[in-house]
């Protein structure tokens, strides 16, 4: 350390390593779904805390030995880091072609590249939410953290020299920056989710935390007493996390201290000893602890291929299986792959780098080759390709004629004929509004006649309400105030179709599980599901009410049935693996999942003469709700229908628009 301040020690701490036991076993069992570890996820925030306190010490240590060199340093992050994540990267590949299909062979590929890059927190922001259905698809994702990490590494040891110069400041240079850092975190978390736990700068102040700790930020416990005492406040900080925390929680932000102040709180003490330490310091916790980076590098991939072959609803023995095989290839890749590297001398800094060269060549070459090859979709039968390539057919809408700027430019794309007359009628409503676009379009150009939509996803057409599972930025009572405000200017359009998914809406449950969605009208409220199905119905009499107010037809489009799991992806499984598909959705269950909408759906009617389409009465008029027709899926996804999904309802949407042809026409005659 610079002169003047606190030295850490620099022994060996048998605690530490078992305080990444208590880091890596609850991220592990939470991703096998054990309980009672629902918030398991913030084990990966121990961790930052463990390498900032660690390689805070290192650097200090060697900066005050004058002995530092930042090519060595690296050196020595080559040696612990890229032969174990290689490995896994390598065999993830292998066992992928044999199990994946080709789009997510396909996004493998990419995340590789990413991965090899130190850059896979940044792709899988774009690309991917961590607690969403696309993320237990993706045998990388776990490696965002690794990718923190590296990032943090490579300005971390610029800043320790620059404090150094600026006359020994150390922990005053980095305490500003970590206050930044996680005034940045607290700015993202509620405007943009994503951003605040996958960048690399909201999340520096853990890695901090643990490197102002090491500088000796807390002073000396003086007695056992307050070590024993100091270590309990950790544990309990970072138990109320593990047990209290869960997918839906607000994280990171302001929650994000429970680990990371945990953490600090047990390391401080561990120089203390206490007993909480002596507890991390036995035989079992030590030797998991030395295996934690090999298993947090395994054991994510067995999962995401575990659950991509089975049902996904885990049950005792393979969550135990899970963890046992995780335990065991850990212990294999630190003793033949970790060791080995780590410690041969032969390895000089040269060498290391040069190894670094030609596994990042490696890599991504190899992810290159997958992604621009599709995923090697000649792996699998034609007809697997072909359902897989459904994925994702839905009709979108260029983000130029989209959400809010669209409405607010009157810039809204048409829909329906293109024959230069006014429009006549608004498709408005959320992605399924998009989904939808081409039975609107065939009908429309059936009946010549035009429209706009008006269109932003996860966002329901109901007036005064937010979507609060979404990011503040997700403003979607302004924007539906700014369609209200076009539609009052319009004097042309007479019939708006409102479309949503409306089971979501009233349910705030997923069939699938994940992210609930909670209505509510600022930010400020509670976040609760039985509040749901009464803000939906307040909400859709509001907007009803106020289009009938204005002298339009409202036509409210009945829900599309959901289903639990991707259909054209589940239907090309079924074929690749010769299983049965698991797609079984009966009218009944649908039927008793919109019945709150419905209910709703009657009040509209029977109060302002709303118009009603059942696309139900077509898609499930079996007793059970379809998925393909002559072969071709007729979902996108689980809730949104593909373009021939869309188009088989363009009869009913037909039907629909008829009046407004019969109104035009009557017009003209007079």
């Amino acid at each position: 350390m610079p002169v003047g301040e606190a030295r850490p020690s620099t022994a060996y701490r048998r605690d530490i390593d078992g305080l990444r036991a208590l880091a890596v076993l609850p991220v592990l069992f939470y991703h096998v779904d054990l309980w009672p570890f629902s918030g398991g996820f913030v084990g990966v925030d121990i961790f930052f805390v463990i390498s900032g306190y660690l390689i805070a010490s290192i650097i200090g240590r060697e900066l005050a030995e004058g002995r530092f060199s930042i090519a060595d340093f690296y050196a020595r992050r080559i040696r612990r880091i890229f032969p174990a994540l290689f490995a896994t990267i390598a065999v993830t590949i292998i066992v992928g072609s044999r199990i994946l299909l080709p789009l997510d062979y396909r996004a493998l590929g990419l995340s590789a590249a990413a991965t090899v890059l130190f850059a896979s927190n940044l792709h899988f922001a774009r690309h991917s939410g961590y607690f969403g259905s696309a993320a237990e698809e993706a045998p990388l994702l776990h490696t965002w953290s690794l990718a923190v990490e590296e990032q943090f590494y490579i300005l971390f040891p610029l800043l320790m020299l620059c404090a150094v110069r600026a006359g020994g400041r150390t922990r005053l240079l980095l305490g500003a920056v970590a206050l930044l850092s996680f005034g940045t975190a607290l700015l993202l978390v509620d405007r943009a989710p994503v951003l605040a736990f996958y960048l690399p700068f909201p999340r520096a102040w853990e890695l901090l935390a643990g490197a102002l700790l090491a500088t000796g930020l807390l002073p000396p416990l003086r007695s056992r007493w307050a070590a024993q005492i100091c270590a309990l406040a950790g544990l309990a900080s970072i138990g109320w996390a593990l047990f209290g925390f869960s997918g839906a929680t607000v994280f990171p932000g302001l929650n994000a201290l429970y680990p990371v102040l945990g953490a600090m709180l047990i390391l401080h003490a561990g120089q203390g000893g206490s007993a909480v330490s002596r507890m991390l310091a036995g035989a079992v916790p030590v030797a998991v602890g030395r295996i934690s980076y090999s298993l947090y590098l395994w054991h994510w991939p067995l999962v995401v291929f575990w659950t991509y072959r089975t049902d996904g609803d885990w049950r005792l023995r393979e969550q135990l299986f899970i963890i046992l095989l995780s335990l065991l290839l850990a212990a294999l890749s630190w003793r033949f792959i970790e060791e080995p590297f780590r410690r041969a001398r032969r390895f000089t800094t040269g060498r290391a780098f040069a190894l670094a060269g030609a596994m990042m060549a490696a890599g991504c070459g190899a992810g290159a080759l997958l992604y621009l090859s599709g995923g090697l979709p000649a792996r699998v039968a034609p007809s697997v390709a072909a359902l897989d390539a459904a994925s994702g057919s839905m009709a979108y809408l260029p983000e130029r004629c989209s959400g809010m700027a669209a409405v607010r430019h009157r810039a809204l794309c048409a829909v329906g004929a293109h024959n230069g007359t006014p429009p006549s009628f608004l498709l408005w409503g959320d992605s399924h509004a998009h989904a939808l676009k081409p039975a609107f379009d065939q009908a429309g150009d059936a009946l010549g006649l035009s429209g706009r939509i008006a269109s932003y996803p996860a966002c329901p057409t109901l007036l005064g309400l937010d979507r609060l599972d979404q990011p503040a930025s997700h403003d979607c009572s302004a924007f539906n105030a700014q369609v209200l405000a076009m539609l009052r200017d319009s004097p042309t359009i007479h019939t708006v179709f409102l479309v949503s998914r409306w089971g979501l809406c009233a349910n705030g449950r997923r069939p699938e599980g994940g992210t609930p969605c909670y209505l509510g009208r600022d930010a400020d409220d509670d976040r609760s599901l039985s509040r749901d199905a009464l803000l939906f119905r307040a909400g859709l009499r509001e907007s009803v009410r106020a289009l009938t107010g204005m002298g339009k037809r409202v036509i409210l489009v009945a829900p599309i049935p959901e289903f639990r799991r991707n259909v054209p992806e589940s239907l090309a499984r079924a074929e690749l693996y010769s299983e049965p598909a698991r797609l079984d959705l009966s009218l009944a269950d649908y039927l008793r999942r919109q019945r709150g909408v419905f209910g709703a759906f009657d009040e509209m009617r029977r109060r302002f003469a709303a118009g009603i389409v059942y696309p139900h009465r077509l898609l499930c008029r079996s007793g059970h709700c379809a998925t393909m027709m002559h072969g071709v899926p007729l979902y996108s996804d689980d809730d949104h229908l593909s373009r021939q999904g869309s188009l088989l309802l363009s009869g009913m949407v037909y039907q629909a628009m008829r009046p407004i042809r019969d109104r035009a026409d009557h017009q003209e005659k007079r």
